[in-house]
This record gives C-alpha cells, structure tokens and sequence, in this order.
C-alpha cells in the first residue's frame, strides 16, 4: 500500500466514524429554501388590507428587499400556473406563513398555511412551504407534501431540489439523482442547487463529477450577495472531503482552512480543525 493510499484509507475510516458531520448539515438547505420560498410567495400579492392602510404592492422589486434579500432563484424560478389559479385569499395566508418562518414562528406558519391548503388543496407553493417546515423532524410527512407539490405543478423547481435533499440525508442517491437533474433545469444557476446534485454524485461514488459540481458551485456563490458564511463553509467542507477521496491532501487542507475561516466557531469549522489535526497526524504518525 503506498502511502497516499495509506492515508486516505485512515483519513476515511476517521471520517466514517463522523458521518453525520462530512454531509453538509440540513440547517443550509433549509435556509435557502425558506428565503426562496418567501420570494416567491410575494410574487403577484396584492396588498393586505389588515396591515393597514398605504401598503405598497408586494411586486413592487423594493419591497422584496425589506421581506427577504435577493437571490438568483427569484429571477429563475417562474410562476408558475398552479401558483396564478390560487384563491387570492390562499395567496395572503401563503404570503403570512413565508414572513412567519422567516421569523422563526411556527404555530402562525402552520396556522396560516394550513388555511391555504383548505381554500386549494392542490397549492403546489403551500405544500412546499409545510415540507420546509416538517424537513428535519417529520420527513416521511415532507415527502409527501414534495410528491403532491410535484404531481400537481411539474414545472415548479424548489420541490424536486428538496426533495432530493431528503433522500440524500438517508442515502438514497439513486432517488436523489433523477429529482436533482430535473431541479437542475429549472435553477440552472442557483449554486444551493448544485451543491445538491455534487451531494448526491459524491453518494454514488461519481468523484469526478461532484468535484466539478461543488467547484462550480463556489464559484456561483462569489457573486451571491445573501449567501451565508455558513453555506460558503459548507461548500467547503464538501470539497475538501471530495479532495481526500482524489488523495489530493494538500488542496484538501486548503479547502478545511477555507471553511475554518468562513465559519470558525460552527459545526463545520469545528469539524474541519479536527480534520486538519487529522491530516497532520496521519502524514506524520
């Protein structure tokens, strides 16, 4: 066994052992969904009369900035059909649950959307929203909701990404792959969306591939202004963990500095010092 391999061998039974932590964590997907999601919720809104008088139209472009920062997925993701034939008064109670996830308030989320999906059972955006919600804790429950949202809006992107975000977090990679594709065509340049699809390539052993996902996927995230230092992070980690696979160790360790000093004091910083020492210790036992 040459060294290289010797190295990556204990390098990969180390990270074996950590597994929850080499998988970018869920917190990032969620975040991106419940910011894109609240976008497009505002979109085609007209003002609600219960929060006063001299409320500006939510499609007025401003307004979006006081809701939510921009993101490429706004300008990507049409709306869609499914979301024009929605009650005006669903629209408003889908408009409410956004604002209140954003907020961290869960009960109104639920109350709200809850209402939406009794005026239109069928509201693609609504369901969406209510598999946001149940994503960590209840995702059989999420499953559903992201099958129902696919089988009834087709063309609406953010489900298919979600919903192979879930199937990555179990391992089902083949399921993933095909969602993932198809969330690909829609959010062309949404790098959440790619950062995804290299999850899922890197699950099926496709290092080549998801090395040049994850790659162009920090290189979209330059110019996204909203991105969190925390998603910068995980795109990191990711790469580095692809890089130890390619026995590429010097670039690897780049890569966990690089995430060190996007996020120091969080899970991936944190993991990432651990792996360094790793890495220093397995070069030079």
């Amino acid at each position: 066994m040459t060294k290289s391999n010797g190295t990556a061998t204990r390098l990969g039974t180390f990270l074996d052992s950590h597994r929850p932590y080499w998988w970018p964590c869920g917190l990032l997907i969620l975040v991106f969904y419940a910011s894109a999601s609240a976008q497009i919720a505002c979109v085609n809104c007209t003002p609600d009369p219960t929060r006063g008088g001299g409320q500006p139209d939510l499609t007025d472009e401003r307004l979006h900035q006081d809701v939510v920062p921009q993101s490429t997925v706004l300008r990507q993701e049409l709306v869609t059909s499914n979301a024009l034939r929605a009650p005006e008064k669903a629209q408003r109670a889908v408009q409410k649950a956004a604002r209140a996830i954003q907020d961290n308030q869960s009960s109104v989320a639920e109350r709200e959307l809850s209402r939406a999906l009794q005026l239109y059972p069928d509201y693609a955006l609504a369901l969406t929203l209510r598999a946001l919600m149940n994503m960590a804790q209840k995702p059989s429950d999420a499953t559903a909701d992201l099958d129902h949202a696919i089988r009834v809006d087709p063309s609406y992107g953010l489900p298919y990404a979600m919903l192979a975000s879930i199937y990555n977090d179990v391992e089902r990679f083949d399921d993933a792959l095909p969602l993932v594709l198809r969330a690909v065509q829609f959010l062309p340049s949404a790098w959440q969306v790619h950062f995804e699809l290299a999850r899922t390539l890197f699950g099926r052993r496709q290092t080549e591939e998801a090395l040049k996902e994850v790659t162009g996927a920090i290189q979209r995230v330059a110019s996204d202004q909203t991105a969190s230092h925390e998603g910068r992070a995980a795109l990191h980690f990711l790469r580095g963990r692809i890089l130890i696979d390619q026995h590429e160790f010097a670039a690897a360790k780049l890569e966990f500095q690089m995430t060190v000093s996007e996020e120091p004091q969080g899970a991936f910083g944190q993991k990432s010092n651990q792996i360094l020492a790793k890495l220093e210790s397995v070069a030079n036992p």
